[in-house]
């Protein structure tokens, strides 16, 4: 039985999505990690407040604003994750308090990065939630030395300048308390901060008199070593290590079992820059994790040339698989949330790199080719291969994702008129997704392509809403059938009381508009249960099915949606 709605028939009237979500304090973001640019809702001023230009605009300056000690910032809480990107991104939350131009307050960040071409993180999509001021005695519990990664860099400049030229080896060491996250769950924040108070303590007591410890961004400790041989490096790692997993800690809230896993550059082998050592330490610890060794990975000068050569002529590597036929699609089931049963599937864009079986990581490939000009190519070859799909199998219901270049394409609507009058009953089997910041634009011209779309019988979805991007005047005036809820909002529910009226006022919001919904990033049964009994229509993550390969390729690993 659906829950009762929680508003009235005259509140849809002035129900604005954007203020609604200000009013609760939240603001989504996109981070891509690899240019560093950091992309907002268009509510952040209104939730931030005057914050330096620089910092709304760069991920690792926003993380600059993060107090000392007080936390993970959001770039620690992702490179520190122990998952695998294998289709819908990797979760991660985490909680500090930030200077947001002298109003200081504690903040909780959370979403779900998604892997570049090395598997490593490319790109995040979360959602940003102000809870409350800082007191004035809050930051000022911890113990030790603390600074940013800006002033880490410093420090390594400082040592390098110091030691290289009398020929001394400079390493650097970064280290991390592993699975924080599930520490931070089952212990609380205060006794994760007792946690890592102690693993700080214990490093230091094995560090000799001419080595430097230094605890940045909450989590992630530096440790620099001098005149310390290379064949020496993995041994005092081990110490490190050995050292904090000597015994349990005790805690206010009980026993916990903490684990260090460390990444390591080596000056001058490597290089004889500081913000390259940190940066490749800082990836060798993100090997480390994701591979769970115990022993320090040293970060070779190798790595770093390699990464860059693989990134080069993406968009020809990428345009050559079009041209080789290497596209395909994976489907992923989008279910109904009372009794699910299969109600369609979305088809997403996989694009192979050739005879090993691997694939383009979306999070990189699909910004890029938008950013060229090339999506719709890509677009054409979806729609023309899941055409084909539906041909052969009567049963099959798809949604597809179709790029705002794709949409004001007139070559790809003509296609797509073409593709639906050939084939009787083909286009009443068809969800064309858009996201919500298509809509923003040119309103009335969107209005006009998406009617064109739905006289051909398909069904029109704006994806990931709920970020505030599109007015209640412009939902009434666009044909919509489908609301599909940002997942950023949906994966936090069961912590989240804020996303829990967010999400069920959007529900209501969809019902009075008489539009069905999605669910998406529902990993938890906990979740489902919840979001179906607030009426929404559908539900689409892990729990009820990962995207797979079309026809089956179990050969042919899987990799990650769009971010």
């Amino acid at each position: 039985m659906h829950s009762p709605s929680i508003l009235a028939p005259s509140d849809t009237a002035e129900l604005d999505p954007r203020r609604l979500l200000s009013s609760i304090g939240e603001v989504v973001y996109t981070w891509d990690i690899a240019s560093d640019a950091l992309i907002w809702g268009p509510n952040a001023a209104e939730v931030l407040g005057p914050v330096p230009e620089a910092a709304m605009q760069r991920g690792l300056a926003f993380a600059g604003l993060v107090e000392p000690g007080s936390g993970r910032s959001r770039y620690d809480a992702i490179f520190s994750s122990n998952g695998h990107d294998q289709g819908d991104g990797v979760v991660f939350r985490t909680r500090y308090a930030a200077d947001l131009a002298g109003r200081k307050m504690w903040i909780e960040d959370a979403g779900r990065w998604f892997a570049g071409l090395d598997g490593r993180p490319a790109c995040a999509r979360g959602v940003l939630r102000l809870e409350r001021s800082v007191k004035a005695d809050e930051l000022n519990r911890t113990t030790g030395e603390l600074c940013d990664r800006s002033a880490l860099v410093e420090r390594v400049e400082a040592t390098l300048a110091e030691h290289l030229p009398a020929e001394r080896v400079v390493v650097v060491l970064i280290a991390a308390i592993d699975e924080l996250t599930r520490l931070n769950d089952d212990f609380g924040h205060e006794a994760t901060d007792a946690i890592i108070g102690v693993v700080q303590d214990r490093l230091r007591s094995v560090m000799r008199r001419r080595d430097h410890l230094v605890r940045y961004s909450g989590n992630r400790f530096a440790i620099l070593l001098t005149g310390c041989p290379q064949n020496q490096v993995e041994s005092a790692a081990r110490r490190f290590t050995k050292a904090v997993a000597q015994a349990a800690i005790e805690t206010a809230h009980g026993i916990a079992l903490a684990r260090l896993r460390i990444g390591a550059a080596i000056a001058p082998d490597l290089s004889s820059h500081a913000g390259t050592l940190v940066a490749a330490a800082e990836n060798a610890l993100s090997h480390a994790k994701a591979g769970a060794i115990d022993a320090a990975v040293i970060a070779r000068r190798g790595d770093i040339r390699e990464h860059a050569v693989e990134k080069a002529g993406l968009d020809q590597q990428a345009v050559a698989a079009l041209n080789e036929r290497r596209v395909q699609l994976a489907l992923q089931p989008v279910v109904t949330a009372i009794g699910r049963e299969v109600a369609f599937q979305e088809a997403l864009l996989r694009v192979g790199r050739g005879p090993d079986g691997l694939f383009f990581a979306p999070a990189e490939l699909v910004p890029m080719l938008e950013r060229r000009g090339l999506v719709r190519l890509f677009d054409h070859r979806v729609l023309e291969l899941a055409v084909d799909l539906m041909t052969s199998d009567q049963s099959l219901t798809l949604s597809l994702n179709v790029s705002p270049q794709s949409l004001t394409d007139p070559e790809w609507l003509e296609a797509f008129v073409a593709f639906t009058n050939a084939s009787r009953g083909l286009g009443s089997r068809l969800i064309v997704e858009i996201t919500e910041t298509a809509t923003i634009d040119d309103p009335q011209r969107i209005a006009r392509l998406l009617g064109a779309i739905k006289a051909q019988g398909a069904r029109i979805a704006i994806d990931d809403f709920g970020a505030g991007h599109t007015s209640l005047r412009h939902l009434r005036e666009f044909p919509i059938d489908i609301l599909k809820l940002d997942g950023a909002f949906t994966q936090n529910l069961r912590r989240s009381t804020d996303d829990r009226f967010y999400v069920r006022t959007l529900i209501d919001l969809a019902r009075h508009l008489e539009v069905e919904t999605v669910a998406e990033w529902v990993d938890e049964e906990v979740q489902a249960r919840m979001l179906a009994d607030w009426g929404v229509t559908y539900l689409q993550g892990h729990l009820l099915g990962k995207a797979e390969l079309w026809p089956l390729a179990p050969q042919a690993p899987r990799r990650q949606t769009a971010c």
